[in-house]
C-alpha cells in the first residue's frame, strides 16, 4: 500500500475513473468527483489535497487500485475558523477492516505540525460514532454544516 497525492499524481485520469465507479457506494462521493473533474476543490476545499491510499501490488493497466481516500484541507462542511479538516474519509469495502484508513490519518497528522504550526488540534465533521475514537479522535462538539444539517465534530491533538 503506498499514500499518492491525488493533484500530484501524473494519472488522475485512471484514479478518477475509479472514483467515479465508487459513486453508489457513498452518497459523498458525487460531490468530491464533481469538485475534482469541475476543477473546484481547492476554491471550496481551501489549501490541501486529497490524499489516496492505493493498493500497488493490484494494477489495473498499468494503475493502482484505490484502497482508501480521504482530503486533507483548511474547510470541510462547516462554516468555521477552525482548521485543518480531514474529510471524505472513505475505504472500499473490500479493504475494510484492516484499519488502513489510519495510514492516511497518521500522514495527515504529520504534515499538521508543519502544514499548520498555529492549530492545535485536526478536526474531522461526520455522523459516525466510534469510527474516528479509534484513531485517537475524541467527540468535541455538535455541529451545523453548510447545509444546516446536524454534524458531530471530532478533534486530535497536534503532537509536536
Amino acid at each position: 500500500m503506498k499514500i499518492i497525492d491525488f493533484f500530484a499524481y501524473e494519472n488522475k485520469d485512471a484514479i478518477l475513473k475509479q472514483l467515479e465507479n465508487m459513486q453508489k457506494d457513498w452518497s459523498a462521493i458525487p460531490l468530491l468527483v464533481k469538485l475534482l473533474k469541475e476543477g473546484t476543490f481547492h476554491s471550496t476545499l481551501g489549501n490541501g489535497t486529497m490524499w489516496i491510499l492505493v493498493d500497488d501490488e493490484k494494477l489495473k493497466n498499468g494503475v493502482p487500485t484505490v484502497a482508501a481516500f480521504a482530503n486533507f484541507c483548511d474547510i470541510d462542511e462547516i462554516d468555521t475558523d477552525l482548521h485543518p479538516w480531514i474529510g471524505f474519509v472513505f475505504t472500499v469495502a473490500a479493504y475494510r477492516g484492516r484499519r488502513l484508513m489510519g495510514q492516511i490519518i497518521e500522514h495527515c497528522m504529520k504534515l499538521a505540525v508543519t502544514a499548520y504550526p498555529d492549530s492545535e488540534y485536526v478536526y474531522i465533521s461526520t455522523g459516525e460514532t466510534g469510527l474516528y475514537e479509534k484513531y485517537g479522535f475524541t467527540y468535541w462538539q455538535q455541529m451545523t454544516s453548510r447545509w444546516n444539517g446536524k454534524t458531530r465534530v471530532y478533534r486530535r491533538k497536534i503532537e509536536r
